[in-house]
């Protein structure tokens, strides 16, 4: 499994991991605005000093997984610090080396910057004890939730048109 920076002859590739990433999360009602989302892909990687989006490509060329973030002072002080924006490796590469090196590779990109710290979010809802475990095992703390409060439903189209 190889970790590499995407360019701009990526941004399909990472739209449909993020298709994928939407259908099997709890942002699935939502669906994945192309346009919307393909802008912020492109805003990531032109701000390489900012931002990142790593893919795990297998031998075979094939991408499996994705993790963006970026590096930013909190709002209170000067520290830097790195947050992820989007993390998603596809079902069939869950277990493999993937999501590991993902992690690792953002953490060597956020340590090279200078950053103090370094934080991963979990909203998609999707294997959330199996995430944490492995987060857990890589030496990250837990030091918050995020929780999630419908307030009406709307469809897809409704959504997308706005």
């Amino acid at each position: 499994m190889k970790i590499r920076a995407a360019t701009l002859d990526d941004i399909s590739t990472v739209l449909e991991l993020g298709e994928l990433m939407v259908e099997e999360s709890r942002f699935r009602p939502y669906g994945l605005n192309r346009d919307k989302a393909g802008k912020t892909v492109e805003s990531l990687i032109k701000q390489p000093d900012q931002a990142v989006i790593l893919l795990a490509e297998r031998d075979d060329s094939s991408v499996v997984g994705m993790l963006a973030g970026y590096v930013v002072d909190y709002f209170f002080c000067d520290a830097l610090v790195a947050q992820d924006k989007f993390f998603f490796v596809k079902p069939e590469a869950r277990g493999s080396s993937a999501a590991i090196k993902l992690l690792l590779g953002f953490r060597s990109w956020v340590e090279r910057r200078g950053a103090h710290e370094l934080n991963i979010n979990m909203s998609v809802a999707v294997n959330m004890d199996r995430f944490n475990l492995m987060m857990a095992k890589l030496g990250f703390q837990c030091c918050g939730s995020n929780f999630s409060l419908p307030i009406k439903t709307l469809t897809n189209n409704a959504i997308r048109s706005g």
